[in-house]
């Protein structure tokens, strides 16, 4: 009672003077947010200002006649610029880019002229506003340069680029740079904290860290948005706020933001929840010493009082202790017994069992009073007689006597036991015996299974046909398979024991033992090919997989290594390989002699159509005799058609033809095709319906050769179509982002057999074929043309009746001309 009475008048003191510090802990944690939301609407005004200030600058020069006139020079915009520059101190320099990323101007001497990295500075400026990029390393915009090894900077030097897109008066895309220099952020923070012991931070309002107070410099450059609450929890939310959480300087911080209303720009302020801990106990320490003094005093009171009654009562709880520990020792036995988790057991001399403990029940599901009276012999099965008879022996000088018997639990059930008995002894006189059993049934049951397992895999590996060995870390053989004995004709008792070097040819051996190496020092698979020596004498090809064997610890103490011989396969390979080696001879002098023939076929046929367009002229007075010329002429000019698509599908076929790739709005490819087919359509009674899409089908493409493949496509449709028809030219972008057009006809279709092989040279479709004279070059040479320029073009009926073809060229890169190398099949 006067512990009692003691502590909780210490309780009370103590509780009043925590309530009091409490209290006075809670208001100068509401100040310090306070204060670091003020400090964090000052930085923020000051951040806003200074990139506000550089985009007033830009668009400022955006209107200087300097930069805007038609007839600017780079010297007067260096000039212009130089000038505007004058008294920022905030901006390291200012540059002007045309729309390649080229420096046209800059007040950084050496930067005209160079080409820099658009992605690395922001993007695409756009025109009358500003845009803030990412901050960079670098001392200039060199930092950034596309081709070359940008100038070293000091570390820690850095910029954030501002861009603002504007067009001067002859409409040429200008790009305006500033390179905003984030110490002097930093300076002007940590001028503003420097009386405080906050540290504050800027960040772009995707979260990298542009300018510091100089607490987080160590933060530049990184992004941070992933496990500030202020990017998780609270924005877009709130622009403004403070908390008590995780921080740029780590996870328990006093923390205040303020995102700029004009800018993407957030400043943080935070102080360690630590430091303001200690500032304040610094403020209350006179509190809380009166209060730990209190504490005491009543403390001290109740010691001395409880000392006197302590000793007054020792002699009396001695007495009692000695009583109930009594007591408790017979408890505890009687528990003890009750709550073994093994059998416990006493029988009489002749083996009677006497008593047992509760487990009984556990074991058999019977009550342990049934077990009383039975004769240990009795309940196991007749095998485990022999071994209870031994442990049961009172003649037996062994003291502790162990077996393991099997327990009959009736309908067929059966349990294995760890039998510990030892004798009870009277006057030297065994009259009965003491034991434990404790149930070993699943280990006896998963010894089994894995002897069976065993059984299961030597028998796998004997009858698997393909050779199978197992080296230990020594090199030396521990496993062979039958087949591995027929493989490599030895016999397993000669080899088993041996290092491989003395069991294999010096190359094997040298093999094997360079990848063995290997995997008992790294682990891991590995697959080799070699000539293996047969048991025959033969060298075959051998594919060898080796893998790393482990022990329970993780060690590796082996290696299996499993042959498959590949012989076979190696020469149906050689064989391949000649077969089409002799094919493309074939289809080399298939071309030559296609195009040597096609030259030699010109020459006459010029002389043909000469002659008779000069007949043609001179026997227009006879009509007989200019209707047989006409004739000459029109076969003539046939001719010439299929010797031009001989020579086209030579020059395909040959490696020199080059493609001129660039990124070209197709619109503008296909509309002049159209227009200059239109006579034919008009003879032929078409109509042409050219629906394309409002926005840029942009592809990367040789305009040429995609201006040939519309032609080619579109006289098909007009040529097939019957008179009076409608063709359908359809332009798209795909949700892949592919240019993708589709020209569909009212004809007779293709036969669904057909509709690849209409794509192959000198093919054409059933339903069409009419002897006009058609080479079937015209879809290959197109099929050959988009594939180079990584496209694709395929063709499907349309229900009603036609034909669709559907041309399909991928938005790439930036323009580049490269080498195609073009075959017809």
């Amino acid at each position: 009672m006067v512990l009692l009475a003691g502590v909780l008048s210490a309780l009370a003191s103590l509780l009043a003077v925590g309530a009091l510090a409490l209290n006075d802990f809670r208001s100068a944690r509401a100040n310090d947010l306070s204060h670091a939301t003020m400090l964090a609407r000052i930085l923020e005004d000051q951040a806003t200002r200074t990139f506000e200030t550089a985009e007033l600058v830009l668009e400022a020069l955006a209107i200087a006649p300097a930069l805007n006139s038609v007839t600017a020079d780079p010297r007067r915009m260096e000039e212009a610029l130089t000038q505007a520059l004058t008294g920022l101190s905030f901006l390291r320099s200012l540059a002007v880019l045309d729309p390649g990323g080229r420096i046209v101007a800059s007040t950084q001497k050496g930067d005209a002229e160079t080409f820099l990295d658009m992605s690395r500075l922001g993007g695409k400026a756009i025109f009358g506003r500003g845009i803030l990029g990412s901050l960079t390393p670098g001392r200039s915009l060199q930092a950034l340069r596309l081709h070359g090894v940008a100038p070293p900077a000091p570390a820690g030097v850095a910029f954030v680029p501002m861009l603002y897109g504007y067009k001067n008066e002859a409409g040429h895309e200008l790009t305006l740079v500033a390179l905003v220099n984030p110490d002097s952020l930093s300076n002007f923070q940590h001028l503003t904290l420097e009386t405080d012991s906050f540290d504050s931070v800027v960040t772009s309002y995707g979260g990298q860290v542009l300018a510091t107070s100089g607490a987080a410099a160590g933060f530049m450059g990184t992004w941070v948005h992933q496990r500030l609450p202020v990017f998780t929890q609270y924005l877009p939310g709130k622009e403004h706020a403070a908390y008590m959480g995780a921080g740029v300087l780590g996870e328990n911080q006093i923390v205040g933001f303020r995102v700029s209303a004009t800018k993407p720009l957030l400043v943080i302020v935070e102080e360690s929840s630590r430091s303001a801990v200690q500032r304040w106990l610094r403020e209350a320490r006179a509190l809380l010493g009166i209060g730990i003094a209190l504490v005491l005093l009543v403390l001290g009171l109740t010691y001395v009082v409880w000392r006197s009654v302590r000793t007054r009562e020792f002699a009396r709880r001695a007495v009692d202790a000695a009583h109930a520990r009594i007591a408790r020792n017979e408890r505890e036995l009687s528990v003890l017994m009750r709550s073994v988790q093994e059998l416990i057991f006493r029988t009489d001399a002749d083996g009677v069992i006497t008593y047992v403990n509760a487990h009984w029940t556990a074991f058999t599901g019977d009550a342990a009073t049934r077990a009383r009276g039975q004769n240990l012999r009795d309940i196991v099965v007749p095998l485990s007689r022999a071994d209870v008879a031994r442990v049961l022996n009172p003649t037996s000088p062994e003291g502790v006597r162990t077996c393991q018997v099997v327990l009959n639990l009736g309908e067929s059930k059966e349990m294995m036991l760890q039998l510990a008995v030892v004798p009870l002894l009277s006057e030297g006189r065994v009259t009965g015996f003491a034991g434990s059993a404790v149930d070993v049934t699943e280990r006896w049951i998963a010894q089994q299974q894995l002897q069976a397992q065993l059984a299961f895999q030597d028998l796998l590996l004997e009858t698997n046909p393909l050779p199978i060995s197992v080296t230990d870390d020594q090199g030396r053989f521990v496993l062979v398979n039958k087949a591995w004995e027929h493989y490599q004709g030895w016999q397993r008792a000669k080899v088993l024991g041996r290092e491989l070097v003395s069991c294999l040819p010096a190359d094997e051996a040298k093999v094997h033992q360079a990848s063995n190496v290997q995997l008992l020092r790294w682990g891991g698979r590995a697959l080799l090919e070699i000539k293996v020596r047969h048991g025959d004498g033969s060298r075959r090809d051998t594919r060898i997989a080796k893998a790393a064997i482990e022990d329970e610890h993780g060690r590796v103490t082996g290696v299996l290594s499993i042959l498959m011989d590949v012989s076979e396969f190696r020469e149906a390979e050689r064989a391949t390989r000649e077969a089409r080696d002799a094919a493309e001879e074939a289809s080399r002098a298939k071309s030559e002699f296609v195009a040597n023939m096609s030259h030699e076929l010109r020459t006459p046929l010029q002389s043909i159509l000469g002659f008779a367009e000069l007949g043609m002229l001179r026997g227009r007075t006879q009509p007989k005799l200019a209707e047989m010329f006409e004739d000459i002429h029109l076969a003539g000019k046939r001719m010439l058609t299929l010797v031009n698509d001989l020579l086209e599908v030579s020059k395909l076929e040959s490696t020199v033809g080059t493609f001129h790739l660039e990124r070209i709005d197709l619109r503008g490819v296909v509309r002049p095709v159209i227009r200059e087919l239109e006579p034919l359509l008009e003879r032929s009674h078409l109509m042409m319906d050219v629906d394309l899409s409002d926005t840029p089908l942009v592809a990367k493409a040789d305009p040429l050769r995609f201006q040939q493949v519309i032609r080619n496509v579109v006289a098909n449709a007009i040529k097939f179509s019957p008179p009076g028809s409608t063709i359908t030219l359809q332009g798209f972008m795909d949700p892949q982002g592919q240019a993708h057009l589709v020209v569909q006809d009212e004809g007779p279709g293709i036969p669904e057999s057909e509709l690849e092989t209409i794509f192959e040279a000198f093919v054409q479709s059933s339903k069409t074929k009419d002897g006009s004279g058609g080479t079937g070059l015209g879809l290959a040479i197109c099929r050959k043309i988009v594939e180079a320029m990584g496209g694709q073009i395929y063709a499907r009926n349309v229900p009603a009746s036609g034909a669709a073809f559907h041309i399909i060229l991928p938005a790439r890169g930036q323009t580049e001309t490269l080498p195609a190398s073009l075959e017809l099949e």
